[in-house]
């Protein structure tokens, strides 16, 4: 170039765009290559941990991680490689442009009238000729002595890749079966008409959307006038005490109750966080003495509430302190039920007996999932039927449920999305139920923004801190926490007294089967139930769904996905470990262990309902 033009100038604009040339290619594969990862991951074709998006910036990472890492080691091993690495790339290059040319032809004939941001004219002409030339290419680089032709070296790269291909088909097949290859849209539901619409085509839909929403709100209102005239009962004695460091105050709150405590935790965070330790030392200043029952398990059985108990009368215990999440205090419950009630628990869970007393209760919960701390319920699974019901009685209020914000900041992220969306859970169901009323109703929205505003806020920065390798700094973010950790409490009143619905009672039963996450097999249960009862009233799911971000009853399901795909928790139950073998016994149980649930369901439920939604979710 410096002797064509005379001119070293010439020269150095060829390097440079030599070198945007490589920087580019580089930049192109790194980010075309890692949404083919992606998109196979979520078309189950490769592992799902290539399907992970970071949690701010929303790309592959991943996948991104993976190209990135062997593309950049692959120079520190010199030029020859480098050759390689290229000649066997550009064939993997030419091969992918040839499928990419066959599946063109394929999709123009198959799906004529199928939308298309950018249509190709003379596709046949264009789609052939794509298809020869990349083919030729290919055929270059297998014939011996060509320019183009592979050295073994490449040729052994390019069968490990192969090789992991397979086995990662193989792999995947096995594990997620019908789903393999199954189509995917990557574009996220709620953000494809955006991104493929004009400004003028998007006007024009929140337009409609919003006229749709004021229609239906006014004939909704209508209807509203129409109803029988409010009556209902609210009864909920639990002394709430919140906010960050009261957890300090637990031994003058106890010493209204007893002179010695039974310590009801799990086997480890209480102890590994310091908790237990230091409500002991809190305890014993206010001269409470204590023991620790530390049994209790993910989805407490039956039978730990009854050892519970026997430890409890063995040691002369006047009052049980449940340190834990949801589990635990209903474990506690459990105990302090039977610590002064004779015969089988199952019984008094079946109504088949009855008792109104318990040991005075002290909940302090350390997530912000199940609001147990704020009702009568204490869900306890049967070891011997698989049966997941909750022992009802105001006798298992607890007396003081302190509720400590930081006593939550440290909960893994998984843990965090699990219990949040527990809660959320909670508050849409005891306001769409039955059995709802003005104070649950108000409750209820209430919650349901406050957790809106916090959860994906938290789960986010505790994802990148993750991301980046430093540890969380809750107390910068006191006010989400805050937020979540009321929003929570609320969740277990409002159930309390308005009660749980369809996703709880479809949820028990996998759990009970399987002794899943409860949050999880929520989140894989809660947009296909969303789909089957938001019509039996609009109203409510519209309410529900314009907190969310959305419109009407119709996108409720919707930005509740959205809302999942925020948090990490997009699942289904077969990613759980379930069965469509399960669903039949999981039917006949749910009908059988939560008859009373579907029973506040907001329309009528039957067993091909429920046959449907577990399918949906699978």
């Amino acid at each position: 170039m410096a002797r064509a033009f005379s001119s070293t100038v010439m020269a150095k604009v060829c390097i440079v765009g030599g070198m945007c040339g490589v920087l580019t290619s580089w930049n192109s594969f790194l980010m075309g290559g890692s949404r083919a990862i992606f998109s196979m991951a979520e078309s189950y074709m490769t592992p799902k941990m290539f399907s992970k998006l970071h949690p701010v910036y929303k790309t592959p990472i991943n996948a991104l991680l993976l190209i990135g890492v062997l593309t950049i080691g692959s120079i520190f091993f010199g030029r020859k490689m480098l050759v390689w690495v290229v000649d066997a790339g550009n064939f993997g290059c030419v091969l992918a442009y040839c499928m990419v040319a066959v599946s063109f032809l394929i999709l123009r004939k198959k799906e004529p009238d199928a939308e298309r941001p950018y249509s190709v004219p003379h596709y046949k002409f264009v789609g052939v000729v794509a298809v020869l030339l990349s083919a030729f290419m290919l055929v270059m680089y297998l014939i011996p002595g060509s320019a183009a032709a592979l050295v073994w070296q490449e040729w052994l790269m390019v069968l490990g890749w192969t090789i992991l291909g397979v086995v990662f088909a193989v792999a995947c097949r096995l594990k997620y079966r019908e789903r393999f290859g199954s189509l995917v849209e990557v574009i996220s539901d709620a953000d494809a008409a955006t991104l493929q619409a004009s400004d003028d085509e998007l006007d024009a839909a929140v337009s409609n959307a919003v006229d749709s929403a004021i229609r239906q709100a006014m004939d909704e209102r209508a209807d509203r006038a129409k109803r029988p005239s409010i009556a209902f009962n609210f009864f909920l004695p639990v002394n709430v005490v919140f906010g960050c460091g009261k957890v300090a105050e637990i031994g003058t709150l106890c010493a209204l109750y007893g002179h010695k405590a039974l310590l009801v935790t799990g086997r480890h965070s209480a102890k590994a966080s310091g908790l237990l330790d230091r409500v002991t030392a809190y305890l014993k200043s206010a001269g409470i003495e204590s023991v620790v029952y530390d049994k209790a398990e993910p989805n407490p059985l039956t039978t730990t509430a009854e050892d519970g108990a026997k430890f409890a009368r063995d040691n002369s215990c006047d009052m049980v302190v449940a340190l834990g999440g949801g589990s635990i205090m209903d474990a506690a419950k459990g105990i302090a039920f039977m610590a002064v009630n004779d015969g089988d628990i199952n019984d008094y869970i079946f109504a088949r007996k009855s008792s109104d007393k318990a040991m005075p209760l002290i909940c302090v919960p350390t997530t912000c999932g199940t609001g147990s701390e704020g009702n009568k319920f204490a869900v306890l699974t049967n070891p011997e039927t698989g049966d997941k019901k909750s022992l009802r009685c105001d006798s298992i209020i607890p007396k003081v449920s302190i509720v400590d914000p930081e006593l939550v900041m440290n909960l893994p992220v998984n843990t965090l999305a699990s219990v949040g969306f527990d809660a959320l859970c909670h508050c849409v169901e005891a306001y769409t139920a039955r059995n709802a009323q003005p104070f649950t109703d108000a409750l209820s929205l209430y919650a349901i923004r406050l957790i809106n505003e916090s959860l994906p806020y938290l789960c986010a920065g505790k994802s990148g801190a993750e991301a980046a390798g430093r540890k969380y700094d809750g107390r910068a973010d006191t006010s989400y926490w805050e937020k979540l950790m009321l929003a929570s409490t609320i969740g277990g009143m409002v159930i309390g007294i308005a009660g749980v619905t369809l996703a709880h009672a479809l949820e028990h039963p996998a759990s009970g089967l399987k002794n899943i996450t409860h949050g999880k097999g929520l989140a894989a249960l809660a947009c296909a139930v969303i789909d089957a009862t938001a019509d039996s009233d609009r109203d409510k799911f519209g309410r529900v769904s314009r907190i969310l971000g959305g419109f009407s009853a119709d996108d409720c399901s919707l930005r509740v996905k959205v809302l999942l795909k925020s948090i990490g928790l997009d699942i289904k139950l077969s990613d759980l470990g379930l069965e469509e073998k399960d669903i039949p016994w999981m039917v006949e149980n749910c009908q059988k262990v939560s008859a009373a649930n579907l029973r506040n369901t907001p329309c009528e439920v039957t067993s091909e309902m429920l046959t449907e939604i577990y399918t949906k979710s699978m």
